[in-house]
């Protein structure tokens, strides 16, 4: 996968906390003056603007190139509605040669990963063989996998992306998502620095979004065999 930075707000920082503070500013040259301040002002401000409300935030834009990913991480990344969104599509380009994403899971499981690609490789003769037939591409397409690989541009805000941030770093995400996330924060430091504290979770959308995965594993094994010993009570009953 790939994740490109392409476009984002100008004059960010300076944009943000003249949003902030329109309400309490009357003066026609606010924008000016607040480019004036001093950086530890600025800072200051920021400081304080992560404690407060968030509205000033939607006015500072990100967009990503994002490539290589899997249609399944994508039907959930575009359900966050704060965004906008422009992906490629298989209703017109011919997926002949289509590459496709092998999960985690996969990794030293040679059995299981070797059935995952011969049934992925089955797809892509059978898609052919549509096309070949002069089967159009947005019928034969119904064919191809969810984990099939795509692009997809996106925009977020500021706002969007810290809301994010609170479910999509979380142990819990699908690993792609989190991942694919990752890199997009990274790349966002990397232009605006002082973005760092908006966009590092320091509470999830949810407390068990905290819990580590090994201890959801542990929990629901825990779950599973409780169930267990349960239903052989009853049985035994």
């Amino acid at each position: 996968m790939k994740v490109k930075l392409i476009n984002w707000t100008s004059d960010a920082k300076n944009v943000l906390i003249f949003t902030k503070n329109t309400r309490l500013m009357d003066d026609e040259d606010a924008y000016e003056k607040i480019k004036d301040w001093t950086e530890e002002e600025k800072q200051a401000e920021l400081d304080y603007m992560l404690n407060t409300i968030k509205s000033s935030w939607e006015f500072v834009d990100y967009i990503f190139d994002i490539r290589g990913v899997s249609r399944a991480f994508t039907h959930q990344f575009v359900r966050t509605r704060q965004g906008s969104y422009a992906q490629q599509s298989m209703r017109t380009v011919n997926m002949n040669d289509f590459d496709y994403v092998t999960n985690d899971y996969f990794v030293g499981r040679d059995y299981q990963r070797i059935i995952y690609e011969d049934a992925m490789s089955e797809i892509k003769e059978y898609y052919k063989t549509l096309i070949d037939a002069g089967v159009p591409e947005e019928d034969a397409r119904g064919i191809l996998p969810t984990n099939i690989c795509t692009n997809i541009v996106a925009k977020f805000t500021l706002r969007t992306l810290h809301e994010m941030a609170k479910s999509r770093l979380s142990p819990r995400a699908q690993g792609e998502y989190r991942e694919v996330f990752q890199k997009m924060i990274d790349a966002v430091i990397e232009v605006h620095p002082w973005a760092e504290p908006f966009l590092i979770p320091t509470e999830w959308a949810t407390p068990s979004m905290a819990k580590p995965l090994n201890t959801w594993e542990e929990e629901i094994s825990k779950d599973i065999k409780e169930n267990k010993n349960v239903r052989k009570k009853q049985i035994d009953y």
